[in-house]
């Protein structure tokens, strides 16, 4: 397989291993978080009684995705990732969480035959394709780890309208690590590559925590200063309350404008 140019990665390995390393075991993504839920509100039909038995994640560094699809739909999970220490994290979080799990591969996705020949009913990603310049050869390289009739699910953040904005305005470094997509690009790029499209649309109403706020360098946000602990907190009270509404009121209003995300489901014809 033809390893990609530094210049088609929009991120770095360095990145990714100070950001994983400060994951909290045990993790489990749960429908009490709002932008986790729009995403599991929205591949379940995909999944639910249908005869998948196996998943696997690109990108699994810390994972609490792998957890969840083994424990609602008993799938045997399995995962790659180029960071040590997120795949680490990744199998300490399952050992602790007592499930049973395939492997864990620690290797660049790049390499050759890095899965070992083996194939998956599902491959899953979850924010990984929109951090390369091209990213319609990534999903050539996942569709490789596709069993014929399995699905693949692909999230990206959604950064136009007003995430993009905000990304832009006070996380821009963060934000010049993402290939900026909206629907119709996702879909082509899995359909150049001979994937039959399931469904591909923006998901959830609206959500501030794909923003990176944590991180932003923004005057706004200056280490240790008071005014940053004020803003962090007006931003995730709002981001609170308005999750509970949405709940409450089952408002789901996906857009271009202000869905916190982009899925995509396909499926690999037999």
């Amino acid at each position: 397989m033809e390893e990609l140019k530094t210049d088609e990665k929009l991120s770095s390995q360095e990145y990714w291993d100070h950001v994983l390393e400060n994951a909290r075991l045990p993790r489990v993504n749960n429908r009490k978080s709002y932008h986790y839920r729009v995403t599991m509100d929205f591949i379940d039909a995909y999944i639910r009684d249908k005869p998948y038995n196996s998943f696997f994640e690109v990108g699994c560094g810390s994972s609490g995705w792998l957890p969840y699809f083994a424990n609602e739909y008993g799938l045997k999970v399995s995962g790659i990732d180029y960071s040590e220490i997120g795949c680490k994290l990744a199998e300490e979080n399952l050992r602790i969480l007592n499930i049973s799990y395939g492997e864990i591969i620690c290797k660049d996705l790049f390499e050759d035959d890095c899965t070992h020949g083996k194939k998956y009913d599902i491959v899953f990603s979850y924010g990984v394709i929109e951090h390369f310049d091209k990213p319609e050869e990534i999903i050539r390289i996942f569709s490789s780890f596709l069993n014929p009739g399995g699905i693949m699910i692909t999230l990206v953040p959604n950064l136009n309208g007003f995430m993009g904005w905000l990304s832009r305005r006070f996380v821009p470094g963060i934000y010049k690590m993402h290939r900026v997509m909206n629907k119709k690009q996702l879909q082509g790029y899995h359909e150049t590559n001979f994937l039959k499209n399931l469904s591909t649309n923006y998901a959830g109403t609206f959500s501030l925590a794909v923003i990176p706020l944590v991180r932003s360098k923004h005057w706004l946000f200056k280490e240790g200063s008071m005014r940053r602990k004020v803003v962090l907190f007006c931003f995730n009270f709002f981001d609170k309350i308005t999750s509970r509404l949405f709940r409450m009121l089952r408002i789901n209003i996906p857009t271009k404008r202000f869905s916190p995300y982009i899925i995509s489901i396909v499926e690999k014809n037999i």
